[in-house]
């Protein structure tokens, strides 16, 4: 019973957990699209077109899922909406910091004037530089990861060898109420130990 429970609750937890997976792979396409389409602005405001004409050219390059983003504060602003509070939409529709970043840098640079481009171009820079941080952490990290999965998994090796070697010894930890609740506080002291293995190598950049 003890083992069912546990194993009833693991599977209550996948859902959150691909969830998350899901959530954070959608994160890092937005972050991705967002810099190449800051890129493609500074691009085309330096060529001397206005910020509503790089709209339309990033509109029109961007893929999806930012994209359909652009278009639709395109559309915003051509039916007679204010780009401010388009902006503000905007900002609520993409989950994504970053855009709130941008968001701001256009409000304050169209209220107080100066080079929309070069505050683009500044703002492009430092996400980049933010990712490139990103990466390195992650390379530099990677050993730390792998050494708290093999940790995680290896007394589910051993119990896989030694059930192979000697079943007698293994087979009790399924059949009794002791081996459940041995086999209960290994699962959780192998969860809480990775817990605190992800907590050191995590490593915030934002």
């Amino acid at each position: 019973m003890i083992l069912l429970a546990i194993f009833i609750g693991m599977l209550a937890g996948t859902p959150f957990f691909w969830r998350h997976l899901k959530e954070e792979r959608q994160r890092r396409q937005w972050a991705w699209q967002l810099r190449q389409s800051l890129q493609g602005m500074v691009h085309a405001l330096r060529i001397g077109v206005g910020f509503t004409q790089a709209l339309e050219y990033i509109a029109k390059e961007s893929a999806e899922p930012l994209g359909s983003q652009w278009r639709w504060l395109l559309q915003s602003v051509q039916v007679g909406k204010s780009l401010s509070e388009s902006l503000d939409d905007l900002a609520q529709r993409v989950p994504l910091k970053e855009m709130r970043w941008f968001v701001a840098a256009v409000q304050i640079t169209q209220s107080s004037g100066g080079s929309m481009a070069d505050v683009l171009e500044t703002l492009s820079t430092t996400l980049q530089e933010q990712q490139t941080l990103r990466e390195k952490i992650g390379a530099l990290t990677a050993q730390g990861k792998a050494s708290g999965i093999l940790i995680g998994a290896m007394p589910f090796f051993i119990l896989g060898a030694l059930y192979v070697i000697a079943p007698e010894m293994v087979i009790p930890m399924f059949t009794s109420w002791l081996g459940q609740s041995m086999l209960a506080v290994v699962l959780l002291m192998v969860t809480m130990g990775g817990f605190v293995i992800k907590k050191i190598v995590t490593i915030p950049v934002d």
